[in-house]
Protein backbone atom coordinates (compact mmCIF):
# COMPACT_ATOMS: atom_id res chain seq x y z
CA UNK A 1 0.00 0.00 0.00
CA UNK A 2 2.73 2.17 0.86
CA UNK A 3 5.08 1.53 -2.36
CA UNK A 4 1.40 2.41 -4.39
CA UNK A 5 0.86 5.34 -2.26
CA UNK A 6 4.34 6.59 -3.42
CA UNK A 7 4.12 5.26 -7.14
CA UNK A 8 0.77 7.64 -6.86
CA UNK A 9 2.32 10.82 -5.56
CA UNK A 10 5.39 10.34 -7.72
CA UNK A 11 2.87 10.00 -11.01
CA UNK A 12 1.00 13.04 -9.38
CA UNK A 13 4.06 15.19 -9.26
CA UNK A 14 4.92 13.56 -12.64
CA UNK A 15 1.69 15.19 -14.02
CA UNK A 16 1.82 18.17 -12.33
CA UNK A 17 5.20 18.78 -13.47
CA UNK A 18 4.16 17.96 -17.23
CA UNK A 19 1.47 20.30 -16.72
CA UNK A 20 3.81 22.77 -14.98
CA UNK A 21 5.86 22.54 -17.93
CA UNK A 22 3.10 22.48 -20.63
CA UNK A 23 2.29 25.90 -19.00
CA UNK A 24 5.67 27.16 -19.09
CA UNK A 25 6.27 26.36 -22.62
CA UNK A 26 3.25 27.72 -23.76
CA UNK A 27 3.90 31.05 -21.55
CA UNK A 28 7.72 31.12 -23.48
CA UNK A 29 5.83 30.24 -26.96
CA UNK A 30 3.82 33.76 -26.41
CA UNK A 31 7.06 35.07 -25.68
CA UNK A 32 8.83 34.00 -28.60
CA UNK A 33 5.49 34.78 -30.43
CA UNK A 34 5.47 38.49 -28.97
CA UNK A 35 9.46 38.87 -29.31
CA UNK A 36 9.12 38.00 -33.12
CA UNK A 37 6.50 40.31 -33.23
CA UNK A 38 8.74 42.86 -32.08
CA UNK A 39 11.61 42.14 -33.99
CA UNK A 40 10.15 42.37 -37.16
CA UNK A 41 8.92 45.54 -36.30
CA UNK A 42 11.94 47.08 -38.01
CA UNK A 43 10.55 48.05 -41.25
CA UNK A 44 8.58 50.35 -39.76
CA UNK A 45 11.78 51.83 -39.25
CA UNK A 46 12.34 51.56 -42.72
CA UNK A 47 8.97 53.40 -43.79
CA UNK A 48 9.33 56.04 -41.13
CA UNK A 49 12.93 56.65 -42.54
CA UNK A 50 11.73 56.91 -45.83
CA UNK A 51 8.64 59.19 -44.68
CA UNK A 52 11.17 61.48 -43.14
CA UNK A 53 13.14 61.98 -46.42
CA UNK A 54 9.66 62.82 -48.29
CA UNK A 55 9.37 65.42 -45.56
CA UNK A 56 12.57 67.27 -45.33
CA UNK A 57 12.61 66.50 -49.63
CA UNK A 58 9.55 69.16 -49.56
CA UNK A 59 11.50 71.57 -46.78
CA UNK A 60 14.41 71.58 -49.18
CA UNK A 61 12.21 72.48 -52.57
CA UNK A 62 10.63 74.92 -50.31
CA UNK A 63 14.24 76.54 -48.76
CA UNK A 64 15.27 76.36 -52.81
CA UNK A 65 12.50 78.62 -53.32
CA UNK A 66 13.61 81.05 -50.07
CA UNK A 67 16.82 80.65 -52.26
CA UNK A 68 15.52 82.12 -55.67
CA UNK A 69 13.82 84.90 -53.77
CA UNK A 70 16.54 85.84 -51.66
CA UNK A 71 17.22 89.66 -51.41
CA UNK A 72 20.65 89.12 -50.82
CA UNK A 73 23.75 87.13 -50.47
CA UNK A 74 23.50 86.73 -46.91
CA UNK A 75 19.95 85.48 -47.03
CA UNK A 76 21.02 83.18 -49.93
CA UNK A 77 23.64 82.04 -47.73
CA UNK A 78 20.69 81.41 -44.64
CA UNK A 79 18.41 79.96 -46.91
CA UNK A 80 21.08 77.27 -48.47
CA UNK A 81 22.12 76.17 -45.05
CA UNK A 82 19.00 75.19 -44.27
CA UNK A 83 18.89 73.17 -47.56
CA UNK A 84 22.56 71.57 -46.66
CA UNK A 85 21.23 70.97 -42.97
CA UNK A 86 17.64 69.01 -44.16
CA UNK A 87 19.91 67.19 -47.18
CA UNK A 88 21.84 66.14 -43.99
CA UNK A 89 19.08 64.40 -42.45
CA UNK A 90 18.23 62.86 -45.66
CA UNK A 91 21.58 61.23 -45.82
CA UNK A 92 21.26 59.85 -42.38
CA UNK A 93 17.63 58.20 -43.51
CA UNK A 94 19.29 56.75 -46.49
CA UNK A 95 21.81 55.43 -44.20
CA UNK A 96 19.34 53.56 -42.01
CA UNK A 97 17.41 52.53 -45.25
CA UNK A 98 20.43 50.90 -46.35
CA UNK A 99 21.22 49.17 -43.25
CA UNK A 100 17.67 47.61 -42.30
CA UNK A 101 16.15 47.42 -45.99
CA UNK A 102 15.04 44.09 -46.83
CA UNK A 103 14.00 44.49 -50.00
CA UNK A 104 16.43 44.61 -53.52
CA UNK A 105 19.29 46.99 -52.86
CA UNK A 106 18.23 48.43 -56.15
CA UNK A 107 15.45 49.87 -54.73
CA UNK A 108 17.15 52.42 -52.37
CA UNK A 109 19.93 53.15 -55.05
CA UNK A 110 17.17 54.19 -57.21
CA UNK A 111 15.83 56.37 -54.74
CA UNK A 112 19.42 57.31 -53.41
CA UNK A 113 20.47 58.23 -57.28
CA UNK A 114 17.76 60.16 -57.64
CA UNK A 115 18.40 62.42 -54.55
CA UNK A 116 22.09 62.68 -55.57
CA UNK A 117 20.91 63.80 -59.15
CA UNK A 118 18.43 66.21 -57.52
CA UNK A 119 21.93 68.10 -55.46
CA UNK A 120 23.14 68.72 -58.59
CA UNK A 121 20.03 70.52 -59.45
CA UNK A 122 20.53 72.34 -56.24
CA UNK A 123 23.62 73.55 -56.77
CA UNK A 124 23.29 74.88 -60.21
CA UNK A 125 20.33 76.84 -58.53
CA UNK A 126 22.36 78.31 -56.03
CA UNK A 127 25.38 78.69 -58.69
CA UNK A 128 22.95 80.97 -60.61
CA UNK A 129 21.14 82.90 -57.94
CA UNK A 130 24.86 83.78 -56.80
CA UNK A 131 25.62 85.86 -60.04
CA UNK A 132 22.29 86.98 -60.28
CA UNK A 133 20.47 85.17 -62.86
CA UNK A 134 17.29 84.87 -60.67
CA UNK A 135 15.40 84.27 -63.56
CA UNK A 136 17.10 80.93 -64.81
CA UNK A 137 17.24 80.02 -61.00
CA UNK A 138 13.90 80.45 -60.88
CA UNK A 139 12.86 78.59 -64.06
CA UNK A 140 14.95 75.84 -63.06
CA UNK A 141 13.09 75.49 -59.34
CA UNK A 142 9.90 75.44 -60.42
CA UNK A 143 10.32 72.70 -63.52
CA UNK A 144 13.28 70.67 -63.31
CA UNK A 145 13.32 70.90 -59.54
CA UNK A 146 9.83 70.42 -58.61
CA UNK A 147 9.32 67.73 -61.32
CA UNK A 148 12.84 66.09 -59.68
CA UNK A 149 10.95 66.28 -55.92
CA UNK A 150 7.92 64.41 -57.51
CA UNK A 151 10.30 61.86 -58.76
CA UNK A 152 12.30 61.20 -55.38
CA UNK A 153 8.54 61.44 -53.48
CA UNK A 154 7.51 58.67 -56.13
CA UNK A 155 10.55 56.48 -55.48
CA UNK A 156 10.79 56.98 -51.67
CA UNK A 157 6.79 56.05 -51.61
CA UNK A 158 8.13 52.28 -52.89
CA UNK A 159 10.23 52.13 -50.05
CA UNK A 160 7.60 53.00 -47.68
CA UNK A 161 5.18 50.95 -49.49
CA UNK A 162 7.67 47.69 -49.47
CA UNK A 163 8.05 48.57 -45.56
CA UNK A 164 4.88 48.51 -44.95
CA UNK A 165 3.67 45.32 -46.72
CA UNK A 166 6.95 43.11 -45.04
CA UNK A 167 5.89 44.87 -41.20
CA UNK A 168 2.19 43.62 -42.21
CA UNK A 169 3.40 39.97 -43.59
CA UNK A 170 5.84 39.41 -40.21
CA UNK A 171 3.14 40.60 -37.92
CA UNK A 172 0.57 38.63 -39.76
CA UNK A 173 3.30 35.59 -39.14
CA UNK A 174 3.80 36.03 -35.34
CA UNK A 175 -0.39 36.16 -34.95
CA UNK A 176 -0.31 33.16 -36.93
CA UNK A 177 1.96 31.29 -35.31
CA UNK A 178 0.82 32.41 -31.50
CA UNK A 179 -2.79 30.96 -32.82
CA UNK A 180 -1.34 27.73 -33.58
CA UNK A 181 1.13 27.72 -30.65
CA UNK A 182 -1.87 27.57 -28.57
CA UNK A 183 -3.81 24.93 -30.40
CA UNK A 184 -1.05 22.68 -30.42
CA UNK A 185 0.15 23.44 -26.80
CA UNK A 186 -3.73 22.56 -25.39
CA UNK A 187 -3.56 19.37 -27.20
CA UNK A 188 -0.21 18.51 -26.08
CA UNK A 189 -1.43 18.99 -22.47
CA UNK A 190 -4.56 16.67 -22.79
CA UNK A 191 -2.13 14.22 -24.29
CA UNK A 192 0.44 14.77 -21.44
CA UNK A 193 -2.32 13.79 -19.20
CA UNK A 194 -2.81 10.72 -20.76
CA UNK A 195 0.66 9.55 -21.52
CA UNK A 196 2.45 10.80 -18.49
CA UNK A 197 5.11 8.27 -17.84
CA UNK A 198 5.77 7.60 -21.28
CA UNK A 199 6.63 11.40 -22.17
CA UNK A 200 8.25 11.80 -18.75
CA UNK A 201 10.56 8.93 -19.70
CA UNK A 202 11.25 10.45 -23.02
CA UNK A 203 11.48 14.23 -22.05
CA UNK A 204 14.60 13.13 -19.64
CA UNK A 205 16.26 10.85 -22.60
CA UNK A 206 15.85 14.06 -24.67
CA UNK A 207 17.41 16.55 -21.59
CA UNK A 208 19.88 14.05 -21.44
CA UNK A 209 20.68 14.26 -24.94
CA UNK A 210 20.14 18.05 -24.99
CA UNK A 211 22.88 18.39 -22.50
CA UNK A 212 25.24 15.94 -24.03
CA UNK A 213 24.62 18.65 -27.52
CA UNK A 214 25.14 21.55 -24.99
CA UNK A 215 28.39 19.90 -23.96
CA UNK A 216 29.65 19.31 -27.19
CA UNK A 217 28.37 22.83 -28.51
CA UNK A 218 30.54 24.75 -25.57
CA UNK A 219 33.48 21.94 -26.50
CA UNK A 220 33.22 23.28 -30.45
CA UNK A 221 33.13 27.04 -29.11
CA UNK A 222 36.12 25.86 -26.93
CA UNK A 223 38.02 25.16 -29.25
CA UNK A 224 37.23 26.81 -32.21
CA UNK A 225 36.50 30.48 -31.67
CA UNK A 226 38.87 33.05 -30.33
CA UNK A 227 37.17 34.40 -26.98
CA UNK A 228 38.17 35.73 -23.44
CA UNK A 229 35.68 36.58 -21.01
CA UNK A 230 36.27 39.39 -18.43
CA UNK A 231 34.91 41.65 -15.27
CA UNK A 232 34.23 45.37 -15.37
CA UNK A 233 37.73 45.73 -14.79
CA UNK A 234 38.98 43.95 -18.11
CA UNK A 235 40.51 41.09 -16.14
CA UNK A 236 40.17 37.05 -17.56
CA UNK A 237 37.59 35.50 -15.92
CA UNK A 238 37.69 32.48 -18.68
CA UNK A 239 39.68 31.80 -22.42
CA UNK A 240 38.57 29.29 -25.38
CA UNK A 241 41.78 27.18 -25.23
CA UNK A 242 41.58 28.28 -29.10
CA UNK A 243 42.38 31.49 -28.16
CA UNK A 244 44.98 30.19 -25.57
CA UNK A 245 46.62 28.02 -28.49
CA UNK A 246 46.28 31.83 -30.93
CA UNK A 247 48.51 33.54 -27.70
CA UNK A 248 50.80 30.74 -27.05
CA UNK A 249 49.38 30.03 -23.26
CA UNK A 250 47.53 27.83 -21.20
CA UNK A 251 44.27 28.92 -19.51
CA UNK A 252 45.83 29.15 -15.64
CA UNK A 253 48.72 31.88 -17.09
CA UNK A 254 46.05 34.46 -17.97
CA UNK A 255 43.10 33.90 -15.88
CA UNK A 256 42.69 36.68 -13.11
CA UNK A 257 45.19 38.73 -15.09
CA UNK A 258 44.65 41.97 -16.78
CA UNK A 259 43.35 41.28 -20.35
CA UNK A 260 44.16 44.98 -21.90
CA UNK A 261 41.76 43.91 -24.54
CA UNK A 262 44.82 41.53 -25.98
CA UNK A 263 46.54 44.65 -26.95
CA UNK A 264 50.24 44.50 -26.35
CA UNK A 265 51.47 46.53 -28.96
CA UNK A 266 51.07 50.12 -28.40
CA UNK A 267 52.85 51.49 -31.51
CA UNK A 268 49.67 49.91 -33.57
CA UNK A 269 47.04 52.68 -33.02
CA UNK A 270 44.61 51.45 -30.66
CA UNK A 271 45.05 51.93 -26.97
CA UNK A 272 43.42 50.14 -24.14
CA UNK A 273 42.23 53.39 -22.36
CA UNK A 274 40.45 54.28 -25.68
CA UNK A 275 38.80 50.65 -25.80
CA UNK A 276 38.16 50.68 -22.36
CA UNK A 277 36.82 54.57 -22.42
CA UNK A 278 33.86 53.39 -24.99
CA UNK A 279 32.84 49.82 -23.60
CA UNK A 280 32.64 50.96 -20.03
CA UNK A 281 29.65 53.13 -21.06
CA UNK A 282 27.97 50.00 -22.60
CA UNK A 283 28.66 50.30 -25.98
CA UNK A 284 30.47 47.60 -27.80
CA UNK A 285 34.01 48.76 -29.52
CA UNK A 286 35.38 46.67 -32.75
CA UNK A 287 38.43 47.69 -34.72
CA UNK A 288 41.80 46.44 -36.13
CA UNK A 289 44.43 45.86 -33.57
CA UNK A 290 48.13 45.13 -34.45
CA UNK A 291 49.96 42.61 -31.97
CA UNK A 292 52.95 41.03 -31.71
CA UNK A 293 53.50 37.35 -30.59
CA UNK A 294 55.98 36.19 -27.84
CA UNK A 295 58.16 34.69 -31.27
CA UNK A 296 58.38 38.34 -32.98
CA UNK A 297 55.34 37.73 -35.12
CA UNK A 298 53.05 40.21 -36.54
CA UNK A 299 49.44 39.36 -35.70
CA UNK A 300 46.99 41.41 -36.98
CA UNK A 301 43.58 40.43 -35.10
CA UNK A 302 39.78 41.98 -35.80
CA UNK A 303 38.48 42.64 -32.64
CA UNK A 304 34.81 43.30 -30.83
CA UNK A 305 34.70 44.39 -27.49
CA UNK A 306 30.94 43.44 -25.91
CA UNK A 307 29.80 44.97 -22.70
CA UNK A 308 27.78 42.52 -20.69
CA UNK A 309 24.84 44.13 -18.53
CA UNK A 310 23.73 43.10 -15.05
CA UNK A 311 20.03 43.14 -14.25
CA UNK A 312 20.08 47.05 -13.55
CA UNK A 313 21.86 47.82 -17.54
CA UNK A 314 24.83 48.05 -15.50
CA UNK A 315 27.86 47.11 -17.10
CA UNK A 316 29.44 43.82 -15.13
CA UNK A 317 31.90 42.15 -17.71
CA UNK A 318 33.05 42.22 -21.31
CA UNK A 319 33.19 39.63 -23.97
CA UNK A 320 35.90 39.83 -26.21
CA UNK A 321 35.82 37.93 -29.77
CA UNK A 322 38.58 38.23 -31.94
CA UNK A 323 39.05 37.18 -36.29
CA UNK A 324 42.63 36.40 -37.03
CA UNK A 325 43.07 38.76 -40.06
CA UNK A 326 46.82 38.76 -40.52
CA UNK A 327 46.66 37.24 -43.96
CA UNK A 328 44.07 39.90 -44.77
CA UNK A 329 46.36 43.14 -43.50
CA UNK A 330 49.66 41.61 -44.78
CA UNK A 331 47.81 41.61 -48.70
CA UNK A 332 47.44 45.28 -47.92
CA UNK A 333 50.68 46.10 -46.18
CA UNK A 334 54.08 46.46 -47.97
CA UNK A 335 56.78 43.58 -46.80
CA UNK A 336 59.91 46.02 -46.85
CA UNK A 337 58.62 49.41 -44.94
CA UNK A 338 55.15 48.28 -43.10
CA UNK A 339 53.47 50.94 -44.90
CA UNK A 340 50.22 50.45 -46.79
CA UNK A 341 50.60 49.24 -50.15
CA UNK A 342 49.32 50.89 -53.15
CA UNK A 343 46.32 48.58 -53.87
CA UNK A 344 45.42 49.81 -49.58
CA UNK A 345 46.13 53.34 -50.89
CA UNK A 346 43.20 52.69 -53.71
CA UNK A 347 40.75 51.40 -51.06
CA UNK A 348 40.98 54.48 -48.97
CA UNK A 349 41.28 57.36 -51.07
CA UNK A 350 37.91 56.86 -52.47
CA UNK A 351 36.52 56.48 -48.54
CA UNK A 352 38.31 59.78 -47.52
CA UNK A 353 36.75 61.78 -50.51
CA UNK A 354 33.53 61.16 -49.73
CA UNK A 355 33.78 61.53 -45.90
CA UNK A 356 35.80 64.82 -46.42
CA UNK A 357 32.96 65.68 -48.82
CA UNK A 358 30.07 64.50 -46.26
CA UNK A 359 31.88 66.19 -42.99
CA UNK A 360 33.19 69.71 -44.67
CA UNK A 361 36.32 69.57 -44.18
CA UNK A 362 39.79 69.47 -46.49
CA UNK A 363 41.47 66.97 -47.70
CA UNK A 364 45.36 66.72 -48.20
CA UNK A 365 47.38 64.33 -50.38
CA UNK A 366 51.32 63.99 -50.84
CA UNK A 367 53.29 62.30 -52.66
CA UNK A 368 56.94 61.91 -51.28
CA UNK A 369 60.39 61.14 -53.07
CA UNK A 370 63.19 60.40 -52.16
CA UNK A 371 66.22 62.75 -53.57
CA UNK A 372 68.65 61.20 -56.34
CA UNK A 373 67.54 57.74 -54.81
CA UNK A 374 69.04 56.05 -57.53
CA UNK A 375 72.21 57.94 -57.35
CA UNK A 376 72.01 56.65 -53.72
CA UNK A 377 71.47 52.74 -54.96
CA UNK A 378 73.76 52.93 -57.36
CA UNK A 379 76.30 53.69 -54.84
CA UNK A 380 75.41 52.45 -51.89
CA UNK A 381 74.00 49.20 -53.11
CA UNK A 382 70.45 48.02 -53.30
CA UNK A 383 70.78 46.63 -49.09
CA UNK A 384 71.45 50.21 -47.78
CA UNK A 385 68.77 51.85 -50.13
CA UNK A 386 66.49 48.92 -48.69
CA UNK A 387 67.69 50.40 -45.17
CA UNK A 388 66.64 54.05 -46.64
CA UNK A 389 63.53 53.28 -47.57
CA UNK A 390 62.66 51.37 -43.70
CA UNK A 391 63.60 54.48 -42.36
CA UNK A 392 61.57 57.24 -44.34
CA UNK A 393 59.18 55.33 -43.49
CA UNK A 394 60.05 54.97 -40.20
CA UNK A 395 59.47 58.69 -39.94
CA UNK A 396 56.29 58.37 -42.09
CA UNK A 397 54.47 56.24 -38.99
CA UNK A 398 56.13 58.47 -36.03
CA UNK A 399 54.68 61.57 -38.09
CA UNK A 400 51.22 60.73 -38.45
CA UNK A 401 49.22 61.05 -35.05
CA UNK A 402 45.37 60.92 -35.54
CA UNK A 403 43.20 57.83 -36.60
CA UNK A 404 42.28 59.40 -40.01
CA UNK A 405 46.11 60.08 -41.37
CA UNK A 406 47.49 57.18 -43.43
CA UNK A 407 50.66 56.79 -44.93
CA UNK A 408 51.90 54.11 -47.86
CA UNK A 409 54.16 52.93 -50.15
CA UNK A 410 53.16 53.75 -53.35
CA UNK A 411 55.65 52.33 -55.43
CA UNK A 412 60.12 52.28 -55.23
CA UNK A 413 61.02 55.42 -53.40
CA UNK A 414 57.64 57.43 -53.95
CA UNK A 415 55.02 57.25 -50.55
CA UNK A 416 52.34 59.17 -50.36
CA UNK A 417 50.34 60.45 -47.23
CA UNK A 418 46.67 61.27 -46.73
CA UNK A 419 45.58 63.71 -43.88
CA UNK A 420 42.56 66.06 -43.39
CA UNK A 421 41.68 68.98 -41.48
CA UNK A 422 44.38 71.14 -42.10
CA UNK A 423 44.41 74.15 -44.48
CA UNK A 424 47.05 75.60 -46.92
CA UNK A 425 49.39 76.53 -44.15
CA UNK A 426 48.70 73.75 -41.57
CA UNK A 427 49.30 71.34 -44.33
CA UNK A 428 52.68 73.02 -45.41
CA UNK A 429 53.69 73.22 -41.30
CA UNK A 430 52.93 69.36 -41.35
CA UNK A 431 54.80 68.36 -44.50
CA UNK A 432 57.75 70.72 -43.69
CA UNK A 433 58.15 68.77 -40.45
CA UNK A 434 58.30 65.82 -42.31
CA UNK A 435 60.91 66.99 -44.46
CA UNK A 436 63.30 68.10 -41.52
CA UNK A 437 62.75 64.70 -39.58
CA UNK A 438 64.27 62.79 -42.72
CA UNK A 439 67.01 65.25 -43.09
CA UNK A 440 67.68 65.30 -39.20
CA UNK A 441 68.17 61.18 -39.64
CA UNK A 442 71.75 62.99 -41.29
CA UNK A 443 71.96 59.92 -44.03
CA UNK A 444 75.30 60.41 -46.11
CA UNK A 445 74.20 60.91 -49.30
CA UNK A 446 77.25 61.91 -51.27
CA UNK A 447 75.52 61.22 -54.71
CA UNK A 448 73.03 63.70 -54.35
CA UNK A 449 73.36 67.31 -56.22
CA UNK A 450 71.43 68.91 -53.62
CA UNK A 451 72.70 67.92 -50.38
CA UNK A 452 75.76 65.53 -48.64
CA UNK A 453 72.86 64.21 -46.55
CA UNK A 454 69.58 61.78 -47.59
CA UNK A 455 66.75 64.47 -48.41
CA UNK A 456 63.05 64.45 -49.75
CA UNK A 457 61.18 66.39 -51.93
CA UNK A 458 56.99 66.84 -51.19
CA UNK A 459 54.54 67.90 -52.89
CA UNK A 460 50.69 67.88 -51.89
CA UNK A 461 47.16 69.50 -53.25
CA UNK A 462 44.41 70.08 -50.74
CA UNK A 463 40.97 69.76 -51.98
CA UNK A 464 38.42 71.54 -50.37
CA UNK A 465 35.36 69.76 -49.11
CA UNK A 466 32.75 71.53 -51.90
CA UNK A 467 35.16 70.32 -54.89
CA UNK A 468 33.97 67.13 -56.23
CA UNK A 469 37.14 65.64 -57.79
CA UNK A 470 37.80 61.98 -58.84
CA UNK A 471 40.90 60.25 -56.74
CA UNK A 472 42.94 60.07 -60.33
CA UNK A 473 42.36 63.58 -60.52
CA UNK A 474 43.69 64.02 -57.09
CA UNK A 475 46.72 61.92 -57.96
CA UNK A 476 47.53 64.03 -60.70
CA UNK A 477 47.53 67.22 -59.00
CA UNK A 478 49.82 65.92 -56.17
CA UNK A 479 52.19 65.03 -58.65
CA UNK A 480 52.07 68.30 -60.23
CA UNK A 481 52.80 69.41 -56.55
CA UNK A 482 55.64 67.08 -56.54
CA UNK A 483 57.17 68.14 -60.25
CA UNK A 484 57.50 71.65 -59.06
CA UNK A 485 58.92 70.43 -55.66
CA UNK A 486 61.61 68.64 -57.58
CA UNK A 487 62.66 71.60 -59.58
CA UNK A 488 64.61 72.86 -56.41
CA UNK A 489 64.50 69.44 -54.58
CA UNK A 490 64.29 69.10 -50.22
CA UNK A 491 61.44 71.56 -50.90
CA UNK A 492 57.73 71.33 -50.32
CA UNK A 493 55.18 72.08 -52.35
CA UNK A 494 51.17 72.42 -51.71
CA UNK A 495 48.67 74.11 -54.02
Amino acid sequence: MKNKTNTSLVFTFIILLLVGQGVISLTYLKTIASQTENLYQHPYAVSNAARNISINLVSMHRYMKDVVLAENELKIQAATALVDEHEQLVLKNFDLIFDRYLGKRSDIQSAYTAFIDWKAIRDEVIFLKMRGKNTEAADITRNIGADHVALLNKETQKLIDFADNKAKTFLGNAVEAEKHAFVVIIALLIVTVITSVYISYHAMQRLNSTQTEMKSRIHLIDQNILMVSMDKNGVILDISNHLCRYLGVVKNEVIGKQSDFLINDYEGGVQPETVFKIVSTGKTWEGRIRRVADNGRVQWIQSAVHPELNDNYEVCGYTNIINDVTDQELSITDTLTGLHNRRYFDEVIEKEIGIARRNKTFLAFSIIDIDYFKNYNDHYGHPAGDNVLVRVAQVLKQSLKRPNDYAFRLGGEEFGVIFSGLNARQSFEFLEGIRKAVENLHIEHCESHVCKILTISLGAYINPWANTIESHQLYVKADQALYEAKIKRNHVVVT
